[in-house]
């Protein structure tokens, strides 16, 4: 057998499964087993595998297993994928998930600054020594796959604290349990595509395993590669909106579906599913806010989390007026989720004169020229804002001169685009 690396071998060892050529996947994985024991991936697909091979008894052996080690190994979501496939097999392993809220949910006595066992270097060589022999009869494959996905050999003694898995350590006990045996498990083949840009939003989605690739327009600009215990879609969920990307697998992969109509099924804990999705969201894009965005540019990371504490949280369902034309300031608005209308008094009416969304920031024309504000700002859709009230923002942008320069200039360009929007509206209703 040649030597290749860990990835070429799954990969093969993937493409085997989808093929229905059991032995081959299962040579490949019991080689990658051997020379890394903590490669919980191929032992988990030898369960798969030794399942595929009819070996059901096995398999509920080896799926076992794996959920065995990888609750105690920090890795939670593979885990939920080896009980949600023990539960097709035979229902009462739902149970499980409970021993797994134990562990995970929030509040439990395991949960803490934990260190995990780094996963195998996908670009290692996998020694000759870790293969089986070529000739080897079925029926002893099939008993060596099953030995080496239930051993311990090779594998560590675990920490006693876990970390939180990303929202899912956000709920309750019982609500953990009951929304996991609730979920779906959906696998799919690499090249897949997973979410499409412009779709409606119906589900959010955890990576438990495999890679995927986040684009827009459609492929051309790459986002982000995220890896194991992701989350994927859950923004367009909670605003409601379009999905923002398109999400497609890079790899083959296992996903736990948070749809509406699985969580329809567990209504009692739907609320506290909410809440914590909204909490998440809302982390994941004032992290995102703190890193990139301008106004954060002139501080050190210590001060741009200070300076976020001082922020409000809005929360204004479509048709809130945040600002009104011809009111004193309030304050300056940084949208985090959804849409708003700017609308101007021209000479015909109202005008459209902009559309903001995500990541804009609104208000600051009336704080800078303490005046009345000179446009109404309608939430179209249900959003989230961060709100700094008129008194901080005179004293942020007396202090930071980047800033004011900041303000100023976005001022100005706002001013202009209003003047010529009226402008255009005018000549149009003269053209009619």
């Amino acid at each position: 057998m040649n030597l290749t690396t860990r990835r070429e071998i799954a990969r093969a060892a993937d493409r085997c499964l989808r093929e229905g050529d059991t032995r081959g996947a299962l040579e490949r994985l019991v080689a990658l087993v051997r020379s890394a024991p903590h490669d919980f991936d191929a032992r988990l697909r030898i369960a798969d595998g030794l399942l595929a091979a009819g070996q059901t008894r096995a398999a509920v052996e080896a799926y076992t297993a794996v959920a065995r080690e990888t609750a105690a190994a920090g890795r939670p979501l593979k885990t939920a994928v080896a009980l949600k496939v023990l539960g097709a097999l035979d229902p009462v392993a739902n149970e499980a998930f409970g021993a797994l809220a134990d562990r995970y949910a929030l509040g439990a006595p395991t949960l803490g600054r934990a260190v995990r066992l780094g996963l195998p270097d996908p670009d290692a060589e996998v020694p000759r020594d870790a293969w089986l022999p070529s000739e080897i009869d079925e029926k002893t494959l099939l008993a060596s796959a099953l030995t080496v996905a239930r051993s311990r050999e090779g594998l560590p003694v675990y920490p006693p604290t876990v970390a939180p898995i990303p929202l899912l350590s956000e709920l309750p006990r019982d609500a953990f349990a009951r929304v996991l045996r609730a979920v779906d498990l959906v696998r799919v083949p690499d090249g897949a595509v997973i979410l499409r840009e412009g779709e409606p939003a119906e589900a959010f989605f955890m990576l438990a395993r495999g890679t995927v690739e986040v684009a827009r327009d459609h492929g051309r600009t790459v986002l982000a590669r995220p890896g194991e215990a992701s989350v994927l879609g859950e923004m367009a969920l909670v605003s409601n909106a379009p999905r923002m990307a398109t999400v497609t697998a890079t790899s083959d992969c296992d996903l736990l579906v948070f749809g509406r109509a699985a969580l329809a099924s567990v209504s009692g804990e739907l609320a506290v599913v909410a809440a914590a999705l909204e909490r998440f969201v809302q982390q994941r894009l004032v992290a995102n806010l703190l890193a990139t965005h301008a106004l954060f540019k002139p501080f050190d990371d210590a001060q741009r989390h200070a300076l976020a504490d001082r922020f409000e949280t809005l929360r204004c369902p479509a048709g809130t007026t945040l600002i009104r034309k011809g009111e004193a300031g309030r304050g300056l608005f940084v949208l985090l989720l959804g849409e708003v209308r700017v609308t101007a008094e021209g000479e015909l009416g109202e005008v459209e004169v902009a559309r903001l969304g995500g990541a804009d920031v609104f208000g600051e024309i009336s704080l800078l020229r303490s005046a009345a504000t000179t446009a109404t700002v309608t939430a179209t859709r249900d959003c989230t804002a961060l709100f700094l009230a008129r008194e901080l923002f005179e004293r942020l942008v007396a202090g930071v001169p980047a800033l004011r320069a900041y303000f100023e200039n976005l001022a100005e360009l706002r001013t202009i685009d209003t003047s010529l929007a009226l402008t255009s509206s005018e000549e149009v209703e003269v053209l009619i």
